[in-house]
């Protein structure tokens, strides 16, 4: 919405769009020059993540082919950010260059936390002006500047865990808290929370994780937790309320509460899998295909707001990226949504010794972005795409370093 844009026929190309394409010819240009490779080693990723994408694409034709056209171009779009992860793979080929992306990755929080920080104080404006003391956006949107705050958060956790340079570890500890704590998204932080787990189990399978350590680590996420949660209290309350009582914790004239409007929307998004159990409805086709269900959902949650249901001037979509895996692309699609992360995280694991600090961030990436996802639908073109396909990239990379 904010960035430079321009229209070739149907296409819309952003800035964005045109910063993956330099991308990714340059690691064309990496494949020409020193050999392709690389690319062998992650078979396994390539073959789950390549089959997803084909079954996005197929499914835009499923009957009735309506708007095929336009989920073609979201697919596509889709399939632009996905080569990310080849592409890291051709452009990383030493370990200086990982950590040389890293410092990059640190900074970038570093200078978003500091922004994101301006607006809750209400110095600068954000997308929509000045909204001091609330959740804030940053340069990036919420779920997007919590899922990069939440990988830079993994580097300090893994730095802890393995007794890696100082440095570095204070620098990403404090952006990454800082901006998961202002942008306090709930699922970004259930995702950092995951990679925690997964640190620390291989660290003390390592015998690199002392008490110290172990206590530094859960003490910066309660922390983290407790940032979120300050800024969510109203929302957390308001879903128990619903999960106990079934009812919106408010009432309909205060507006979508955010928590149980997305269960309203999952709903939705499950009952088109189980009418289109094995293939789901076609890619992207849940954001308008919600219409023989929406009776059924006013009836079940008949304490929402009217704005919280979708419709035509509200295409709000299933907003969790695994049930709309159902609803769009069947079992079949969610069974390879999960085998495409699955086996980044095993490439990102399976490494020598030396290498066991990066291929821990790589899976820690990867398992922050697990969590995130929960929070936004198959939505192409968001920060938090590109950094779905880095950590897969990152995860079939470090074990092909030299």
């Amino acid at each position: 919405m904010y960035q430079a844009h321009a229209t070739l026929g149907p296409i819309d190309v952003y800035s964005s769009d045109v910063a993956i394409a330099v991308v990714i010819v340059a690691a064309a240009a990496a494949g020409l020059l020193w050999g392709f490779a690389p690319l062998r080693r992650p078979r396994t990723l390539w073959a789950a993540a390549g089959a997803l994408l084909a079954l996005f694409v197929i499914s835009c034709f499923w009957s009735p082919a309506d708007q095929t056209q336009k989920h073609l171009i979201t697919a596509a779009k889709y399939i632009e950010y996905a080569l990310l992860a080849p592409s890291l793979v051709l452009l990383l080929r030493h370990r200086i260059d990982v950590d040389r992306l890293l410092l990059v990755f640190v900074g970038w929080s570093a200078a978003a936390s500091g922004w994101g920080v301006l607006q809750f104080l209400g110095l600068v404006n954000e997308f929509r002006g000045k909204n001091p003391d609330q959740r804030e956006p940053s340069f990036l949107g919420i779920e997007d500047f919590a899922a990069l705050s939440g990988a830079v958060l993994v580097i300090a956790f893994v730095g802890l865990a393995l007794d890696q340079p100082r440095r570095r570890v204070v620098v990403a500890g404090i952006s990454g808290a800082v901006g998961m704590a202002v942008a306090a998204s709930v699922m970004a932080m259930a995702g950092v929370a995951l990679a925690g787990l997964v640190i620390v189990v291989v660290a003390r399978r390592a015998g690199t994780l002392s008490l110290r350590r172990l206590t530094a680590i859960v003490a910066i996420g309660i922390v983290t937790g407790a940032g979120v949660y300050d800024l969510r209290a109203g929302d957390a309350s308001s879903f128990f309320s619903f999960l106990k009582t079934g009812k919106a914790g408010a009432p309909a004239s205060a507006g979508i509460q955010t928590g149980s409007q997305r269960v309203l929307l999952s709903y939705l998004g499950l009952r088109m899998w189980q009418d289109h159990p094995l293939l789901g409805v076609g890619f992207e086709r849940s954001f308008d295909h919600y219409q023989p269900y929406l009776a059924a959902a006013k009836r079940r949650f008949p304490d929402q707001h009217p704005e919280a249901f979708p419709s035509p001037a509200h295409e709000w979509g299933v907003q969790n990226f695994w049930i709309e895996l159902l609803a769009d692309v069947g079992i079949v699609g969610l069974v390879l949504g999960l085998a495409t992360f699955v086996s980044g995280i095993w490439l990102a694991l399976r490494v020598p010794s030396n290498l066991r600090l990066l291929g821990l961030i790589a899976a820690g990436w990867i398992c922050v972005t697990v969590g995130s996802l929960n929070g936004t639908g198959i939505v192409s073109g968001l920060p938090l795409d590109a950094l779905v396909w880095l950590g897969l990239g990152l995860g079939a990379t470090v074990g092909g370093l030299e």
